[in-house]
């Protein structure tokens, strides 16, 4: 309820306020909701027939309620001053016993002169429950200023002095009347943060609001939307790839198929692409195009069952890839259903053992910001590896002004909920967009974004493509030099996830000198580091053994010092840095004496011997093949313990 509706109950509230004085209302009691006595709201919100209070609970009936104020159904109580300043939420569990759906919103009185601030409407289907929190400290409480008679966004002011909570029920239609009755338990006020403890993973995982890599550093992505599965037939993917991180990018949104409108990306290509990701340390973002725009929960489940299917070249990249089920799935913003079709979603990657963090788009085409402020919580508790963040596509209506991003962004981290603006472009066909305050506003509260696109933008919105080209382009001047050279751009803000940093986090472990009764003493130190390329564990081996011999003449020692050569990536035979199928084919030339093949460095030789024995054979070629094929695990590659060595 804005404007007029509004208006309506501010005046009745400033009313109650002068009635409040004279002491005519409730006090508390030992029952109802929160252990408070509910009243029907008296002299406006008329639809209320009745209201029972029972054990920590209130049930409201109703009869001819429509969508305006005077007719709603409403209760209340007072609180005469209560001093909620140190809580952050308020959280009930609404039931609708209605055959028809309701509309719910909910209004917190405060200070001398009773200042009403109302919450967002939210609807509850008819014969469901939903968990409400409403978030007390976030500026997203409708206020109405009778002197421009306009209603803005606000914070919940003077809340160490709440008088009054107003609870209002009404139809969801502007013509049709609902009737029944609803029932409203489980009363929480609660301080900010969970005080859940998150555990991390082997690769990116979210910790509040905090998206994070394998190695526990926080991760703000910083990158551009590729159109690939369009532009496939062009060949130039690696060069593509390679030139977008040369403009210093650190994640690519990468654009695939699942068969359901566009022709569909086998795994083989998939493989291919995160591997060029991994080669030009990039963080790779898949996301499904085909359902853009669509309602239908099943065109999204497919989109999930994709990933499902494919998940031979994602396992194994967790700490690479983040698995963005779908582009823009559902038109409408209709948070209930948004809400039920990712918990499926997100259900069907996760029962196909696949543990990477999850993304989801927002609905509306992405820019319906309230789907994922107000079912986020739920899709994320849903999920058994507690993975999942959250996108918001900022064009004109998201990104249109700075008042706008900042609300979009701080009611979603408000929840504690992880996200990125997964696109946004400088205009666009619904207005102008604040480009520079969402790269700035990421900025100062350290999340990620997303430029739409690097190039393939088709008439009339060409003036999206940052460059002229996928490959030997120029930036464009309003769009690709702003995300590339401007304020707060890639060149200025933009690091390279540590997973791919060249001198990885090491663990080293020295064991003590062993001396003999010859004198003879080793030392062997062993680190183990997780690879920057290709998330192979890598042991890297330093073996100095020194023997001490004295000689027939009294007095005389000899000293002889012995190095191993150290591999430095395990199944990079080439020594190039990356792990593919060029390093399968020099070492099957090797095994095979093939005189003509380039020399293979000692260094290469140590990276070859997977199975840690005296020889590089072919059971080192084969374990490299079943990696390659995604039939092993990166922590499979190295076998150590032999019965050779």
């Amino acid at each position: 309820m804005r404007g007029k509706k509004l208006l309506a109950c501010a005046t009745a509230c400033a009313m109650m306020a002068t009635a409040s004085a004279a002491g005519t209302f409730g006090v508390m009691a030992a029952d109802g909701l929160g252990g408070f006595t509910w009243s029907a709201t008296e002299g406006y919100q008329e639809g209320t027939t009745g209201v029972t209070n029972g054990a920590d609970s209130v049930t409201v009936s109703f009869a001819d309620t429509d969508n305006g104020t005077s007719n709603a159904a409403g209760f209340y109580h007072n609180f005469d001053g209560a001093d909620w300043s140190e809580y952050d939420t308020l959280s009930f569990t609404l039931t609708n016993e209605s055959a028809s759906d309701i509309s719910f919103a909910a209004a917190v009185n405060t200070g001398s002169s009773w200042k009403w601030h109302q919450s967002d409407n939210i609807t509850v289907s008819a014969g469901a429950s939903k968990d409400v929190t409403l978030y007390l400290k976030a500026e997203e409480w409708w206020y109405y200023d009778a002197d421009t008679q306009t209603n803005s966004l606000v914070t919940i002011a003077d809340l160490y002095n709440v008088q009054r909570v107003n609870m209002m029920i009404m139809s969801t239609s502007e013509t049709a009347t609902v009737s029944g009755s609803v029932t409203l338990n489980g009363w929480k006020l609660e301080k900010s943060g969970s005080g859940e403890v998150v555990e991390p993973k082997n690769g990116f995982y979210v910790d509040g609001t905090v998206l994070r890599d394998a190695n526990q550093n926080a991760f703000e992505m910083r990158g551009t939307n590729y159109a690939y599965t369009w532009y496939k037939w062009e060949g130039n993917e690696e060069a593509t790839l390679k030139e977008i991180a040369a403009y210093g990018a650190n994640t690519v949104r990468i654009v695939l198929s699942d068969g359901q409108q566009y022709t569909k990306n086998t795994a083989g290509e998939v493989a291919n692409l995160i591997s060029l990701c991994e080669k030009y340390k990039l963080i790779a973002v898949l996301e499904v195009h085909d359902v853009t725009g669509k309602d239908d929960a099943n065109l999204l489940l497919n989109a999930a069952k994709y990933f499902s299917e494919i998940k031979s070249a994602l396992i194994g990249h967790e700490d690479t890839v983040i698995i963005n089920i779908a582009n823009e799935w559902q038109g409408n913003t209709n948070t209930s259903s948004w809400e039920s079709a990712y918990i499926a979603a997100v259900k069907e990657i996760r029962d196909a053992g696949l543990t990477h963090c999850i993304m989801c788009d927002a609905g509306g085409w992405g820019q319906g910001y309230v789907t994922v402020r107000d079912g986020g919580s739920a899709v994320l508790a849903s999920d058994p590896e507690k993975n999942v963040m959250f996108s918001v596509h900022m064009y004109g209506t998201a990104g249109g002004n700075a008042t706008t991003i900042k609300s979009v962004i701080d009611g979603i981290m408000t929840r504690n909920l992880c996200l990125v603006i997964g696109e946004f472009g400088y205009k666009h066909s619904d207005g102008e967009v604040d480009e520079a305050y969402i790269m700035e506003y990421c900025k100062d509260v350290q999340i990620g974004w997303l430029a739409w696109s690097w190039y393939g933008n088709g008439s009339p919105v060409e003036y999206l493509d940052m460059s002229s080209a996928n490959v030997g382009g120029t930036l464009s001047a309003d769009w690709g030099e702003v995300v590339v050279n401007g304020k707060n751009g890639w060149k200025e803000t933009s690091k390279v996830c540590s997973v791919y940093a060249d001198e990885p986090i090491t663990t080293t472990t020295t064991e003590p000198a062993v001396t003999t009764t010859t004198t003879e003493e080793t030392t062997t130190t062993t680190t183990e580091a997780e690879t920057t390329m290709a998330e192979v564990s890598t042991m890297t081996m330093t073996t100095t053994t020194t023997v001490a011999e004295t000689s027939t003449e009294a007095g005389e020692t000899t000293t002889t010092t012995t190095t191993q050569t150290v591999a430095t990536l395990y199944g990079d035979v080439d020594c190039n840095g990356v792990i593919e199928i060029n390093d399968i084919v020099l070492l099957a030339r090797y095994i095979a004496q093939d005189q003509d093949i380039p020399v293979i460095s000692a260094e290469g030789l140590a990276n070859a011997n997977c199975i840690q024995d005296k020889n590089v054979d072919s059971s080192d070629l084969t374990q490299i093949a079943r990696y390659l094929a995604h039939l092993i695990t990166a922590e499979e590659l190295v076998v150590t313990d032999t019965t050779n060595n």
